[in-house]
């Protein structure tokens, strides 16, 4: 570009490439990783790849250099994708006419010690009675022997073939008048998508708990992730690789059913579940449609809900335009490599 040092048309050039890669990660909610699996990784990578080009818009303004303007109108067409890692419209408005859900994967009680900490499932338990929603939605839920009732008068578990399996539950102080599995490509898949018709007062509601395929890293690659080291660069690059792209074309199969049985949905819905995914994904693209997501509507500050990786939002609650939510939460206690996520919702 002419007018540059030689300086700054390095900079310039390496810009030029964040920005494509910033422009690439505009995409990847809208392209399934059946056809192209690698744009997931720019949908993953959207929050650093913006920061970045906010640090060169920064740059160039005080250098009063011409590439200001292609900084700032590809960072403006990213603009409202902001909403969605980062909450910026408190509403902390409660009522006792409201409905509060809490949304938690609850990573099998602990059942292999990953926590190194005692009686995990019983703090879970009194963590769960202290909030007390009226609707409670948990992935990876886990019971060797007798379900609990955790107080709650009505309940939705979806076994597998044996209780030691583990699956998804949906308790409730309202009637559940119908309690069905979503089936994917014909198989038992309890541990996938569940949900409960309830009957709120007069109006009936479809919540569904859904639990979309997990990356299955393994401690070595959390440890890579958190401190990268170049003599295992490549290997550890691979084999994330690897398993994320099993993973990401695994949940395009799984949002294409789930969303097609919600589009049959005779009442309004709310979907709660760990979607092991971004808000810049196809996978939440597809489910959330023209749903609302809590987070956006009443949520603070950094919207993380993953506790090995700062910043990642990859549980939510969603729920028809025909419900009110206010006072979305993120419980910062660590009982599982999740936090459990509230808010409250108005009756449709």
């Amino acid at each position: 570009m002419k007018g540059l040092s030689l300086v700054n048309k390095l900079l310039y050039l390496i810009n030029s490439i964040c920005l494509l890669l910033l422009l690439t990660s505009y995409l990847s909610p809208y392209i399934s990783p059946a056809i192209f699996w690698p744009i997931s990784f720019f949908g993953l990578l959207f929050p650093i790849l913006y920061c970045i080009n906010i640090l060169f818009f920064i740059y160039w303004v005080f250098s009063f250099k011409k590439p200001i303007w292609a900084n700032l109108i590809i960072l403006g067409f990213g603009f409202t994708h902001i909403g969605s890692f980062l909450g910026i419209t408190p509403d902390n408005t409660s009522s006792e006419d409201n409905t509060k859900i809490i949304s938690y994967n609850v990573r099998l009680f602990n059942r292999y010690n990953w926590l190194k900490k005692e009686n995990v499932k019983e703090e879970i338990f009194n963590f769960i009675k202290k909030e007390n929603p009226e609707i409670l939605c948990i992935q990876e839920f886990y019971t060797a022997n007798e379900i609990p009732n955790l107080d709650y008068p009505f309940k939705h578990i979806g076994l597998q073939s044996r209780k030691s399996q583990w699956h998804m539950a949906i308790y409730s102080k309202y009637p559940q008048i119908d309690k069905k599995t979503v089936s994917i490509k014909g198989e038992r898949m309890n541990n996938t998508c569940i949900y409960s018709d309830i009957i709120i007062n007069k109006d009936t509601i479809r919540v569904y708990n859904i639990h979309l395929a997990s990356n299955w890293f393994k401690i070595s690659d959390y440890s890579f992730i958190k401190n990268p080291q170049k003599n295992k660069l490549k290997e550890g690059l691979v084999g994330i690789s690897k398993r994320m792209k099993k993973s990401y074309k695994k949940r395009a199969e799984e949002v294409t059913v789930i969303k097609e049985h919600m589009q049959e949905s005779p009442f309004p819905i709310i979907i709660c579940g760990d979607f092991n995914d971004t808000p810049l994904s196809y996978a939440y693209n597809k489910i959330k449609g023209d749903l609302i997501d809590a987070f956006n509507s009443s949520a603070k500050g950094i919207g993380d809900s993953f506790v090995k990786i700062p910043a990642l939002r990859i549980d939510y609650i969603l729920h028809d335009n025909k419900i009110h939510s206010t006072n979305y939460k993120q419980h910062k206690q660590i009982l599982s490599d999740h936090y459990a996520i509230s808010c409250e919702i108005t009756n449709p």
